[in-house]
Formats: C-alpha cells, structure tokens, sequence
C-alpha cells in the first residue's frame, strides 16, 4: 500500500509542477500500523532486531502510577517481551517503505525543478507503547512515549541541520500552510480571516523569527483501555522547569518533572500538596477556543 501512494503522489507531483500551479499534497501511509506488513523486498531487513529499551522499560515499580497501570500483570511475560520484539521488528522493516516514499517526494520534486520553493513537512500522530510502565501496547495515554512527536520540515528559509524545542500541535498546520501558500503565490492576509484558529502559524518559528511562544499545550485522550483523561505538558521557561500533570476523570492525579525524570518513572503528585497553578492553567486549556488558547498557552 505504501508503494502505491508513492507512485500516486510522485505522478500528482509531476503533473502539478508541469502545470507551474500552486499545490499541496498530503501523504498519509498507514505503515507502521498493525499488521505493520514489510514490503517483499524489506521482509528480512531487520531480522532479530529488538524493540527500544528505555529505563521506563518493564517498570519495577509502579506503586505510583493510576490503579489502571497497577492492576496490568506484574512485570512482563517472556511472551509478551517475545510479542514486542516481533511486532517492532514488523513496524521497522514496514517503515522502509516509508523511507523510499519520502526519497520519492524528493527525488520527484527535485526532478520538476521545484525542491527549492516547496515546504516539506514529516511528522506522525502519536507515538507507541513497547513495554514503558508495563504497557504492552498501544497509544493514546498521556505519556512521553504517546505525545512527544518529532517534527521535521524543509523548504525556504529553513537553517539546514537546525533544532527547536518549541512545542508543536497539529492545530497548527493548518495557519501555517495558509500562511507558507501566501507567501510562494498570490499575496494574501490570513488576519483577515473570519475566525481565530485554535493554532498558530509555525512560520516564525520555521525561519527563526520566533519571539515569543507557547509555554503548555493540552493533553487529552480516551480508549477503551484507557481512562479518560486531560493534562497539561510544559516547557522550561524563566519560571519553571519542564512539567506534565494529568487528571484521571476517575480520581487519579499524576505529576512529573521531566528534566530529571524523562521517563516518568516517579509521580510526584501529592493530595496535601497539589499543583494549584499547573491545574488552573489546566482549567483555561480545556474550554478554551481559539484567542483564549493561544492567551492560556503563554
């Protein structure tokens, strides 16, 4: 299947720029999802290759952790490390297909003559579970492993080789296209737009013009296998270190501090002793609706 889309969006690439008319092409391959299946010729590519080992990996202890984590088997089976393994070595060796669609996109654009004004954008939904905390499996909870997502663009004005640590959401693509697509064609002025966006444009940021940005993005989810929740994810700023809180819709409350606790190995969350500020700010990203976030956000 991913060779398919490679095909259609290198064929859609080249007909566009023949026609020297703006275009926008969104690429959407299913890989690496289950059944996460390699392409003939990757299907041995990475055999025995075992999936990530963080410190979080197979917790010890998770006394501190929601009764949902609690209640999960004491510590993992041979069997499901076995199961981990094999469903990492699939997801690998079905992302090289991934990898050639991408080298496509280049090699096609590059082709067309039009690399050099057209923004490259890579990035995936969510991340994945492979045993962090005794999790299996899975996504949609509110840690690192489910929420933190690389970022990687290229086009105009973008420093080769450069790294921001600025925060990122997916409600932000659509200002920041509007905006990039305004300044490769026809002038326009997306301020003038009947609504303000619950994101913000990226394009400051891309062509290192930022100064100022958001400090918290919200964090929310539901799954069958996972209690509802809402949290708040920060950066470090003047005033703070790097912090996430989350409550549980049924009672249970989480707090990390994530410069010296990356993993999120301890909750440090106490009753006596909540985080008043983090759980207001909490408060204003729930409801909040386009100003309002961008306002709860800083």
């Amino acid at each position: 299947m991913t060779d398919v889309l490679s095909r259609k969006t290198d064929e859609f690439i080249s007909s566009s720029a023949s026609r020297g008319t703006p275009f926008f092409a969104y690429v959407a391959p299913i890989a690496p999802h289950v059944p996460a299946t390699p392409a003939p010729r990757d299907r041995h590519a990475f055999d025995g290759i075992k999936g990530p080992r963080l410190s979080s990996f197979n917790e010890g202890d998770v006394s501190d952790k929601p009764s949902w984590i609690r209640q999960l088997p004491p510590r993992l089976t041979s069997s499901k490390l076995a199961d981990i393994d094999e469903r990492h070595e699939n997801r690998v060796e079905s992302l090289q297909a991934v990898d050639d669609l991408v080298g496509g996109v280049v090699g096609t654009l590059r082709n067309a003559g039009a690399l050099g004004n057209t923004y490259i954008f890579f990035t995936s939904d969510n991340g994945f579970h492979h045993g962090e905390h005794r999790i299996p499996e899975q996504k949609w909870r509110p840690y690192e492993e489910d929420v933190r997502m690389p970022l990687m663009v290229r086009g105009p004005g973008v420093a080769a080789d450069s790294t921001t640590y600025t925060l990122a959401l997916n409600t932000d693509y659509l200002p920041t296209f509007t905006d990039l697509a305004c300044s490769l064609a026809s002038p326009c002025d997306t301020r003038n737009w009947s609504y303000v966006p619950d994101g913000r444009t990226l394009e400051p940021v891309l062509h290192g013009g930022v100064t100022g940005w958001r400090s918290a993005v919200l964090l929310e989810g539901a799954a069958h296998y996972t209690p509802a929740y809402k949290g708040i994810r920060t950066v470090n700023t003047d005033a703070s270190t790097k912090r996430k809180y989350v409550e549980y819709r049924d009672g249970p409350r989480e707090l990390y501090y994530l410069d010296p606790d990356p993993q999120e190995r301890t909750n440090v969350y106490h009753p006596a002793s909540p985080p008043l500020a983090l759980a207001g700010r909490l408060r204003e990203l729930k409801g909040c609706a386009g100003q309002a976030c961008r306002t709860a956000e800083n």
